[in-house]
């Protein structure tokens, strides 16, 4: 078995002109959109510098201690040992975080150096903001992000005369897509693939317009065996299933994916019990009017933002305050809205029902 860092030892030494561009190094540099470049001392806002370069600078600065996610400190590092990154220049990075329309948006852009640049839209972040805007997706289309993305795209193509990959992993994945259906159609005809690393799809009503079907062929999905995210709404583009050595929903995490060689150790479907999660979550989500979702989603928002933390791990930390928010949330509700609350949890525990049954008589039906 190998991971990330596996192949950064393995196919680093080798540039793109010895080995060409695949769907791993689109994964390394989806992953690379997490860093927290926001926070550099010398920001990364303006033209593209070296890979080598910037990380001399951020593994050096120490108030960037507490600001690193999962391994990213360490894949920046091994890009930047390597011939095969960290020759690449990256900037024109962009980060967006505003809860006023609640949006965490955030991306930057990589110059291949063999002609190409890749556009790079950065996934949740732990932000309270994040996880309601992925609420609003399941509801809303377009959100801002989606809008943000598109505005993206076509900024860098003006700056840049190549042609061009786009990826994102998880809420990345899905920015990416449908920047690559929506940009400027001269854009669009310069772009030669968009890597969705395990986010969400569409509603059906964006998947039959004129931009989607243009680049459709051209959106590679990759989800893992045990996929919640990457499955949500609507997916006719297809997708290569991911061995992750992970368990439950921690495979959404790319550091836990597998390959071998230059592609990914592909499997072939996901687990029963992602087909279920993903069949209950969508006749949930179908049972629901429009309306009923985002007072479902503004409530969910309205107790994590009771809690007076911005974070999703400060949540976690400070269980009992989360605890006690909660309760206070729902005591203090008006009773139309807690009782539309309540009756969306019903339809969920009333889909996972029905999902529960049917899949027992499938069973049945084979004995």
């Amino acid at each position: 078995m190998a991971d990330i860092f596996d192949y950064l030892a393995w196919r680093g030494d080798l540039t793109l002109a010895q080995a060409p561009f695949n769907e791993l190094d689109g994964m390394v540099l989806s992953r690379f959109a997490y860093i927290p470049f926001e926070h550099f001392t010398k920001p990364l806002t303006g033209e593209p510098v070296a890979v080598t370069e910037l990380a001399r600078d951020a593994l050096d600065d120490g108030a960037l201690a507490e600001r690193w996610k999962l391994r990213d400190r360490e894949l920046l590092e091994k890009m930047a040992a390597s011939r095969r990154f960290g020759d690449m220049t990256a900037g024109w990075h962009v980060s967006r975080l505003d809860e006023r329309v609640q949006t965490q948006f955030s991306a930057l852009t990589v110059l291949l150096g063999d002609g190409r640049a890749f556009v790079a839209y950065r996934g949740t972040d732990n932000t309270v903001v994040g996880w309601k805007e992925d609420l609003n997706m399941s509801y809303l289309c377009p959100i801002p992000g989606q809008e943000m993305a598109v505005e993206y795209v076509n900024d860098v193509a003006a700056r840049f005369g190549g042609r061009l990959l786009l990826g994102g992993h998880s809420k990345g994945g899905n920015l990416a897509m449908y920047a690559g259906a929506f940009c400027d159609e001269s854009v669009q005809a310069r772009i030669d693939a968009v890597y969705n690393y395990d986010g969400p799809g569409f509603f059906d009503d964006i998947l039959v317009r004129e931009g989607y079907g243009r680049v459709a062929e051209r959106i590679l999905t990759y989800v893992p065996q045990f996929s919640v995210v990457g499955m949500l709404l609507n997916h006719p583009e297809g997708h290569t299933v991911v061995h992750s050595t992970e368990k439950g929903l921690s495979q959404h995490d790319l550091y836990s994916w597998q390959m071998m060689g230059t592609a990914f150790d592909s499997l072939e479907t996901v687990t029963g019990g992602s087909r279920f999660v993903d069949s209950t979550i969508k006749d949930w989500i179908a049972d629901m009017s429009p309306e009923q979702f985002e007072q479902f989603a503004d409530t969910v928002y309205s107790f994590m933002t009771g809690t007076h933390m911005t974070t999703m791990h400060e949540m976690k930390e400070n269980w009992f305050d989360t605890a006690v928010s909660f309760v206070r949330t729902v005591a203090g509700m008006e009773d139309q809205t807690r009782t539309a609350a309540l009756e969306t949890l019903k339809l969920l525990a009333k889909s996972a029902t029905r999902e529960v049954k049917e899949e027992a008589a499938e069973m049945l039906q084979g004995v």
